[in-house]
């Protein structure tokens, strides 16, 4: 097995929060509340996702999940705490995947700087495969991290729960492109990030432009973008000096 087949392999697709050991933040009460949790959480997610933070109320959650109101403030707290709930609950499973992944790439590159196309691979393959596979619920994520992408709110949430991976990221990025400056690298970084919030988007815009009538398929998007943002890093170290 290749180093890009390996990484590809572990960067798979995560599987629904639902079937996770671990239980998001709130007040564990066994099977039936575990089950309630679940449904204010898929609802919320829905909600926050087509409607934004201020859009959705916590009555609006509740009439979503067929619950009282009473339910959610006992289950999250405040609906900033709900917010925060919905975020981390796959952010915890995004994160284990891209550092798998980023860990495989290590192993793979032994002493030497990873490859820029198995960085990149690593990170956005995830996100891209989640949002792709067709469970509504990461659907309804990735179109969630595009709004907070573009909002106050979302610079505090997306610090609080991917920083520190991203960091970890933007480090190897720095350790095989020592010549381009640290600003560059992150600017590169986030682009990176924005095109592959955008594929997960669906908006049928690529369909329109390229007068395609089915979209491309999930693979063939990740590869686009791993070869396009490959050579932009790559671009990057061999700016002119001066």
């Amino acid at each position: 097995m290749s180093e890009g087949e390996t990484i590809a392999k572990i960067a798979g697709t995560p599987p629904s929060p639902a079937r996770e050991s671990g239980r998001s933040p709130g007040r564990p009460k066994g099977r039936r509340s575990d089950v309630t949790r679940t449904r204010i959480l898929d609802a919320a997610e829905r909600l926050f996702a087509n409607r934004g933070y201020e859009g959705a109320s916590i009555r609006d959650v509740a009439a979503a999940a067929d619950v009282q109101v009473h339910a959610v403030s006992y289950h999250f707290g405040p609906k900033e705490a709900l917010f925060d709930a919905v975020v981390v609950r796959r952010a915890a499973i995004m994160t284990a995947h891209r550092r798998a992944a980023l860990e495989a790439a290590r192993t793979a590159a032994a002493d030497g700087p990873i490859p820029i196309a198995a960085m990149v691979r690593a990170y956005v393959t995830p996100f891209i495969r989640s949002a792709g596979h067709g469970q509504p619920g990461w659907r309804n994520y990735a179109a969630l991290m595009g709004r907070l992408a573009n909002s106050p709110l979302g610079t505090e949430i997306i610090a609080k729960h991917y920083d520190e991976t991203a960091r970890a990221y933007i480090a190897e990025f720095g350790r095989a492109l020592p010549e381009v400056d640290a600003a560059e690298l992150v600017d590169g970084f986030l682009d990176m990030v924005a095109a592959m919030l955008a594929i997960c988007a669906r908006t049928g815009r690529s369909e329109r432009l390229s007068g395609r009538r089915m979209p491309r398929s999930t693979e063939e998007s990740i590869e686009t973008l791993v070869r396009f943002h490959t050579a932009g890093f790559l671009a990057l170290a061999a700016k002119p000096k001066g």
